[in-house]
């Protein structure tokens, strides 16, 4: 008797978890929890989605649709290979969860009880971590050209702040985001951004030169689709008064004219940050992948001289990479993942913070191994049939780089890194840029960057050519003439110098740099009173250089 009862319990268990089991999903007890954490905060009003997903009208409309395309894992879009490395704010679903998702549609997307439903999360307007400190915005919109290849173009925003601020997170926001493949933000202090903005009729520049412009020390910033906003207090960084904010914009086209206006929130830190990264960068600007390669292979390695800590990880392509592996090796073989994609998709890259950051000791090396399709089987190479493709910064042409932020012990490993990487940096730009003057020999911003390289490593008649090469092609070309000056000034030809100077005056009469360095020259041979003049106009354009102005003017009385 004891035994059939024992029995009798046993099926009653099993009848009852066969039914739990086998019980239909909801969305307010099952669906909604799923939804509100993975896709709500990009799917909402005012978000990077293309519709909202809140509402339960919002997600039974798209069941069969949210179903389908988290069972191929296209979303929620998060790139990273699972098992290899953790990331902060992992936009993962776990098997049971995409099973729900299926099982929910395919019951036709039962509601349940209301009050199982949970709070709906909320967002304040646009913003992510709430109301930023400080928002800069455009003051008016950019209309994107309905037709053409995708365009990057810069938006030079003034930033009122009066006093030095130390940010902690930034948040970036489009009302037409859409449009936006992603951004990069950095700053100017030099007022050459906006120098290039006023020589362009319509709002911003195009191209891939900022002037002077570039990130905080140690800092990479810019958004893509997705992005989550993330505070980091200990690794704030420096905000100047009297800085531009310089927003690069890919744009893609969309079939009719497009306003694209953008705002960037800041938010302040209370206390000055207590750390000071450095940014590594692996990469090669010498690709050239054959038409029909289906497995072209891009691989860069970097020593590393001190201990480092790795806090987030960057890595950018274009259409035609496939696959992407970086990983570090130390001295007894260990082999350290630091990421891992298969599939790469452009159109969701974005940068990875780790939960911990990554120690690699001294002597490990890191390497970088990305690989590219060219062929007609890649959905998608632009080129059917498939051409010959180089390093280049439209999205037809192809990149491979990688950026890492990395902690040191000390300052002073901090500056052997900085040094060792310079070493390794430099000789690798001038191998891009001297096959991007081979196959665009007319464009003049490579030749002059060419250039610029070369006179860094005192190889002075190289760099001599490619100046003449830059000012012969585009004329009008104040800052490569400026630059050239310095070159002949150096090597004691004042006169030409000087030739070049006035002709980058009468390019661009408000060129602060030029009234500079003619000032100097025109002080060293002995004409201080017309040196006098060019000063005070520097002055005057470059507020910002006024008291080294000053100090030379002192020296003429």
């Amino acid at each position: 008797m004891k035994f059939l009862i024992s029995l009798q319990f046993s099926v009653t268990l099993l009848i009852g978890c066969t039914q739990e089991t086998n019980h239909h999903p909801t969305f307010t007890r099952d669906v909604a929890p799923i939804i509100y954490a993975n896709c709500t905060p990009c799917h909402r009003p005012n978000g990077a989605g293309p519709f909202p997903l809140i509402s339960y009208e919002d997600v039974a409309d798209r069941a069969h649709q949210i179903a389908q395309v988290t069972s191929s894992r296209y979303m929620p879009p998060w790139q990273p290979s699972i098992g290899y490395s953790a990331f902060v704010g992992e936009r993962l679903l776990t098997e049971d969860e995409i099973i729900t998702l299926k099982k929910w549609a395919q019951a036709q997307t039962p509601r349940g009880d209301g009050d199982e439903l949970p709070i709906p999360p909320t967002f304040a307007d646009q913003w992510q971590l709430g109301t930023p400190d400080l928002i800069v915005k455009m003051n008016t919109p950019y209309t994107l050209p309905a037709e053409g290849y995708d365009q990057f173009r810069n938006f030079v925003i003034p930033i009122p702040t009066i006093s030095i601020r130390y940010i902690e997170a930034v948040d970036f926001y489009s009302e037409n985001s859409q449009v936006i493949h992603h951004a990069v933000l950095m700053f100017d202090r030099s007022g050459k951004a906006r120098e290039h903005d006023l020589q362009d009729p319509a709002i911003g520049f195009d191209g891939m030169v900022f002037g002077e412009a570039q990130g905080p020390d140690g800092h990479f910033l810019g958004w893509t689709p997705g992005k989550q906003a993330i505070r980091t207090p200990k690794f704030a960084w420096k905000l100047k008064p009297k800085t531009d904010l310089v927003a690069q914009l890919h744009m893609l086209p969309s079939g009719r004219p497009e306003p694209v206006e953008v705002e960037v929130g800041f938010y302040f830190a209370e206390t000055p940050p207590t750390i000071t990264p450095t940014l590594l960068r692996l990469g090669r600007k010498d690709i050239n992948i054959s038409a029909g390669d289906n497995n072209y292979s891009l691989r860069d390695t970097f020593f590393l001289p001190v201990d480092i800590e790795i806090a987030s990880i960057y890595p950018h392509a274009h259409y035609l990479a496939t696959k992407m592996q970086v990983y570090a090796t130390s001295n007894d073989g260990e082999k350290i993942w630091l990421l891992h994609i298969d599939p790469w998709d452009f159109n969701w890259q974005d940068d990875y913070r780790y939960k911990e950051p990554v120690r690699i000791k001294a002597g490990s090396r890191i390497f970088m191994e990305y690989t590219y399709d060219n062929s007609s089987e890649n959905p998608f190479n632009f080129n059917i049939p498939p051409r010959q493709i180089f390093y280049g910064l439209q999205s037809r042409d192809e990149m491979g780089d990688l950026t890492l932020q990395v902690l040191t012990k000390n300052e002073s490993d901090r500056l052997k890194l900085k040094r060792h990487y310079a070493e390794k940096w430099i000789k690798q730009e001038i191998s891009g840029y001297q096959m991007l003057t081979k196959t665009n020999p007319g464009n003049s911003e490579y030749q002059h960057t060419l250039a610029m390289l070369y006179m860094q490593t005192r190889q002075f008649k190289k760099a001599t050519s490619h100046f003449l090469h830059s000012i012969n092609t585009k004329p009008d070309y104040s800052e490569a003439r400026v630059n050239f000056a310095i070159l002949l000034m150096r090597n004691g030809d004042s006169e030409k110098a000087r030739e070049q100077l006035i002709l980058a005056l009468k390019n661009n009469p408000d060129y602060a740099d030029a009234h500079f360095n003619l000032g100097l020259m025109l002080h060293n041979s002995g004409k201080k009173m017309e040196a006098k003049h060019h000063f005070e106009e520097a002055a005057l354009l470059r507020p910002e250089m006024e008291q080294a102005i000053k100090r030379q003017i002192a020296r003429l009385r």
